[in-house]
Formats: structure tokens, C-alpha cells, sequence
């Protein structure tokens, strides 16, 4: 971004506690980079549903989908209620990210895309 260097941007998502995209998609076919990012430095997200989105976003493990602003709401309350006392809910989507960490794109290549070309 125009305010921080490549390096310092996943050190402040990593900040963080849950992450939100409001991404919507005009194709329903993109993907947001920012959820990739936030899952690349261990940041849940909460993200608005839309067709491609749970490609990325795995309901319940890494995050949570909503449609609404009311579902957006709820989700919120649900996983900070009794912060930081107890993040048990949210605990388990870091733990997931921690356990499944997204493969690099030099890995991608290697173990997806190379064979296919090849």
C-alpha cells in the first residue's frame, strides 16, 4: 500500500485478530487477494458470500461467510464475546491457519502447476 512497505503490511495483519473482507465480486468469479493475504500472516477472516468465495474460505475453519450485515454482526458478537478472556472460537480458526498454512507460490508451481505443463 502507499502507506506501508511490502514487509510491514503482513506484520500489521498479523496484529490483528480477525480480519473482514467486504469483497464482492462482479463476475462472482475473482478471488480477493486481500483474504490471501490475511490467511498468509494467520488472520481468520470474515468474509461476504459470494459464488467463488468459499474456495478460499472454508466455513467454520479458517473463517466464517456471511451475507448480511445482521450474519456479519453475529458472527462478530459470536467469536469476541468474552475477549480476550476466551477466544476458544476463535482460537480454533488460528489454529487451523497455523496447522494449514497456504502453500507459497513457488510450492503451488512445483506441486500443481509443473505436472500439469510438464
Amino acid at each position: 500500500t502507499l502507506w506501508l512497505t511490502a514487509e510491514d503490511y503482513p506484520r500489521l495483519l498479523a496484529c490483528a485478530n480477525l480480519g473482514i473482507s467486504l469483497h464482492t465480486s462482479s463476475s462472482g468469479y475473482d478471488l480477493p487477494m486481500k483474504v490471501v493475504d490475511m490467511f498468509g500472516a494467520g488472520l481468520p477472516c470474515l468474509s461476504f458470500r459470494y459464488p467463488t468465495i468459499p474456495e478460499l474460505v472454508k466455513e467454520g475453519k479458517n473463517g466464517h461467510l456471511f451475507s448480511d450485515s445482521e450474519e456479519l454482526a453475529d458472527l462478530t458478537l459470536n467469536l469476541m464475546k468474552e475477549f480476550p478472556k476466551n477466544t476458544q472460537r476463535l482460537g480454533r480458526l488460528h489454529s487451523y491457519l497455523a496447522d494449514n498454512p497456504m502453500e507459497s507460490w513457488e510450492e503451488f508451481y512445483e506441486h500443481k502447476l509443473l505436472p500439469i505443463l510438464n
